[in-house]
């Protein structure tokens, strides 16, 4: 398949067994360091004597194999997962590693613990791959920069599966820890929080390991492990947070909490019109734009902001809107989790809600932190009024 844009942060590279491939631009980062490190530092240093283009042959075959073993550890999440019914359709390859998206949490431990043992059992199996290649090819010094790359990516696949079998959350090892914790206890909430507990402590362990590794003069590896503790800490906190989000949102659905019968903009009216007569009199930072009852696009403060003070009283609201896709429409049965994973993907702060072709109302990010935030109030209230 060929590489189309899917959202601002990722490009989508192929589909295998129904589920997306996208790698972020952050992943080209990564690569292109990977590469360099390889061929200009790790192979010349540990086997002198070889040509520049047999060192960056062997860097550019060792970097493509090292990033699709990433791939194959997440799919085997994502085939393990769909095995089981938690619906992943989407993987992830970005400066850290990969991330497979499973659709919502796991209905029971033991699905938790199939789905993230599956990773490190197939980075293993890869190590081993690669070291009974190694094995298998001639001693001489013809092959020794390929033999030489085997025992390389054998080492890293390893290392990526003992890296996550760290009892962290949201590494493998912390959702092996969650699912035991969760099987042992009975309550997922409490099983996440401690699990994340743990993969925060370990993010300071890496950071504080990476600042001594400044001060032992090892700035790159020093600078790399504080950005991973900090990624590491950064995820736990934001899964924790997601779960309590889910829990507060229930089985609330779009239709729950949409607004009816949304204002809405006609795609003829100019900027300045609009600015003047909605964003400012009503106060919203953005409005559904319709002709005829018809859906034609989404206009936003954002775009609005970007459209020069000069031109406003010249352009129309047609010309600056996000024109209609999927991206910005939502049915009214979908879940608020849904919506919200949707605006997150597509970088947009509202749905249209849409009901047999026609409006049914607008969901915006705001109205669901509303929602969160009663729900949050009502249930420590009838806590509270339960304990006494």
């Amino acid at each position: 398949m060929g590489v189309q844009a899917v959202r601002k942060s990722s490009l989508r590279i192929a589909t295998i067994a129904g589920v997306e491939i996208e790698i972020d631009y952050s992943w080209l980062v990564i690569f292109a360091l990977v590469l360099w490190s390889l061929s200009a530092g790790y192979f010349p240093y540990q086997y002198p004597g070889y040509s520049w283009s047999a060192y960056w042959s062997v860097g550019l075959a060792a970097t493509l194999l090292f990033f699709a073993s990433v791939l194959i550890h997440e799919l085997s999440h994502a085939a393990v997962a769909n095995r089981l019914g938690e619906k992943v359709q989407r993987i992830t390859l970005f400066i850290f590693g990969g991330m497979a998206h499973l659709s919502g949490e796991p209905r029971s431990a033991s699905v938790e613990f199939q789905v993230a043992a599956a990773g490190p059992l197939t980075s293993i199996g890869l190590a081993l791959i690669f070291w009974i290649v190694d094995l298998g090819l001639p001693h001489d010094p013809e092959w020794a920069l390929w033999s030489a790359m085997f025992r390389y990516l054998a080492f890293i696949n390893l290392a990526l599966a003992l890296f996550n079998l760290l009892p962290g959350y949201p590494l493998d090892g912390g959702r092996l820890l969650r699912a035991f914790l969760w099987w042992r206890t009975g309550n997922m909430r409490a099983a996440t929080e401690r699990a994340s507990n743990w993969g925060q402590g370990i993010a300071y362990g890496l950071i504080a390991l990476g600042v001594l590794q400044i001060f032992a003069g090892s700035l790159v590896g020093g600078l790399w492990l504080i950005f991973i503790g900090l990624f590491l800490k950064s995820a736990a906190v934001a899964s924790y947070q997601g779960l309590i989000m889910q829990q507060a949102l229930g089985g609330a659905r779009v239709a729950d909490i949409m607004v009816h019968e949304p204002v809405a903009l006609d795609p003829e009216l100019t900027v300045e019109r609009a600015i003047e007569d909605y964003f400012l009199r009503l106060g919203y930072s953005g409005f559904p734009v319709v002709s005829n009852g018809r859906l034609e696009g989404m206009l936003s403060l954002s775009q609005v902001r970007d459209c020069p003070p000069g031109e406003r009283a010249l352009r129309r609201v047609r010309e600056i809107m996000r024109a209609v896709d999927r991206g910005i429409e939502i049915d009214g049965a979908a879940s608020v989790g849904e919506a919200l994973k949707r605006m997150g993907e597509n970088d947009v702060g509202r749905l249209v809600v849409m009901s047999g072709g026609r409006i049914a109302g607008l969901i915006t990010r705001s109205g669901i932190a509303r929602f969160i935030h009663l729900r949050s109030e009502l249930a420590a209230n009838d806590a509270g009024a339960s304990s006494q």
